[in-house]
């Protein structure tokens, strides 16, 4: 088996408690994670160099360039939003729950019913018949799984037990004798590779590429019976055709049970979940997995989309540098282009916006959203309209742009307040349109299988007039109500949604345990063990 140490990741300072942290991680290596297209460009450019330009020669070079562009756009197109990879640690804790359900399926072989003759010198020909017969325990004491180059597993089984009983009878002339039997099989040993790939919806697929399985020894105890000393006469015969039945059947199981129970499990990893009403987000393969002697990867897109309409978006993945751990079970990195797709997904379908009247302040004396209000900086908008409602329309007409840095997850929210007349008979007066902006900071957490946030407000909302019906005022007049309303009844309302977390790329029945974050130049770095729900 390949080695399982891996170099831990440095450990954090006190001064870098999750959520937020305020101090950067220094790394003594770091892995690059990214497709393996450009490596394959790097060999066209390689086979140019080497490549004379006669005549001759012209035509292959100008194929190799159109593949090395080829190359380097796939690679643009490909590089994964999240990186999840699964170390030795998490690969053992899912043999032992594999194995779980394989032993189930072994313990469930069907032993057919057989028969023979015998002939012993001096008593002449007889006849036996074993039937009835049932695995009383199938045990596997200490399964073991280790990675394969490139895109396989390879399950180890050895030193495993079964145990079957059964109902003899034998015949010889007029006599009849009958009784139990208990066969014991030992060293039972069984070997399978598992090849990984996908399918053309980004599933993971597994086939059972290979197995082979050995049994050490079978012995057969014989009872009820005074004439069961015929039996034992001949039991090698009997033991070795019932260590032929059981060795053809555990291979086939294992095939069946990669195809019946592994594949369908598989499955559940949804390639499209969906979050909410909203949007969903796409966790398909955007490259083959592949194995190395210490962790499983998988390249996964991590990308959000408007469940109404889903089309291009104008931002790319980054590319991801870190040192898996494999203390851990799993380690996710989670790209800023993850969190970013959200934002994008939810201000094309038009939710990202908030209307506040009169009504939500009722019973608050501090401020009545009225025109009243609006009179010492628009007094003709107060004279035209006396002591009529005014609504405030809160939208962010552009996608903010969230940023991962070592010190923590931060973004600059950019938002736009129209405020309006409300008329008895329902209609809106445009009044005018204010700008605000001001630097927030995102604070993460996993619950379950899912990533949930909370969002703070670093300083107060800067205003800025970008349109009045009515002439030009002070912003200032609305800094205190700006900075009331927003953090009293905006806020509340974002972190609710926040809370509520979106699902990460687990299989049914896993959550998360002893998950801890690291926040890196452009992405998050989540590590975890995991446990059955």
């Amino acid at each position: 088996m390949g080695n399982r140490s891996c170099p831990p990741p440095p450990a954090p300072t006190a001064a870098f408690l999750l959520p937020l942290s305020t101090s950067a991680l220094p790394f003594p290596r770091r892995l690059l994670y990214r497709s393996q297209v450009p490596i394959r460009g790097l060999e066209v450019w390689a086979a140019l160099e080497d490549m004379t330009w006669g005549p001759d020669n012209v035509r292959k070079w100008s194929a190799l360039v159109l593949l090395a562009i080829i190359g380097t756009a796939l690679t643009a197109a490909t590089d994964p939003g999240f990186v999840a990879m699964i170390s030795q640690k998490g690969l053992d804790f899912a043999c032992q729950q594999g194995v779980v359900e394989l032993q189930k399926e072994l313990q469930a072989i069907s032993v057919p019913d057989f028969s023979g003759v015998f002939k012993i010198k001096h008593l002449g020909r007889g006849s036996y018949e074993f039937y009835s017969m049932a695995v009383d325990g199938f045990h596997i004491p200490n399964p073991e799984i280790e990675m394969l180059p490139s895109d396989g597993l390879r399950v180890f089984i050895k030193d495993a037990s079964i145990k079957i009983n059964g109902k003899w009878m034998s015949r010889k002339n007029f006599l009849k004798a009958g009784g139990n039997f208990e066969l014991s099989i030992q060293g039972v040993s069984i070997s399978t590779d598992l090849i990984l790939g996908s399918d053309s919806s980004g599933h993971i697929t597994t086939i059972c590429s290979n197995c082979d399985s050995h049994i050490d020894s079978v012995h057969i105890k014989i009872s009820g019976s005074m004439l069961g000393w015929l039996i034992r006469l001949f039991h090698r015969k009997i033991e070795t055709s019932l260590k032929n039945i059981i060795y053809k059947k555990i291979c086939k199981i294992v095939r069946d049970s990669v195809s019946s129970k592994l594949q369908p499990y598989l499955k559940t990893l949804s390639v499209i979940t969906r979050v909410d009403d909203v949007t969903s987000v796409d966790y398909s393969l955007v490259a083959p997995l592949t194995t190395t002697n210490q962790f499983l990867e998988g390249q996964l897109k991590g990308e959000f989309f408007w469940r109404g309409h889903r089309g291009p978006l104008p931002i790319h993945p980054p590319v991801m540098r870190f040192v898996p751990n494999g203390a851990y079970m799993v380690c996710m990195g989670i790209s800023d282009y993850f969190f970013n797709t959200e934002v994008f997904a939810y201000q094309q379908s038009g939710t990202l916006k908030m209307t506040l009247g009169g009504q939500l302040l009722s019973n608050d004396g501090r401020f009545q959203l009225n025109t009243d209000f609006l009179r010492t900086f628009l007094p003709k908008v107060a004279k035209m309209f006396p002591s009529m409602g005014v609504q405030l329309l809160i939208s962010a007409p552009v996608p903010v742009h969230l940023s991962i840095q070592p010190s923590g997850l931060s973004f600059i929210p950019k938002l736009e307040t129209q405020a309006f007349v409300v008329l008895p008979n329902a209609s809106l007066v445009p009044l005018f349109v204010l700008g605000m902006k001001t630097n927030a900071s995102l604070e993460v957490d996993a619950e379950e299988n899912r990533l949930v946030g909370e969002m703070k407000l670093g300083s107060r909302w800067l205003l800025e007039l970008k349109e009045s019906k009515f002439g030009p005022f002070k912003v200032e007049y609305l800094e205190d109500i700006i900075n009331y309303l927003v953090p009293t009844l905006v806020l509340p309302k974002i972190n609710e949604r926040l809370r509520r977390g979106f699902p990460l790329p687990l299989p049914a029945g896993i959550q998360f345990s002893d998950f801890t974050f690291y926040p890196y130049q452009n992405f998050l770095l989540l590590e975890a063990d995991l446990h059955l729900i």
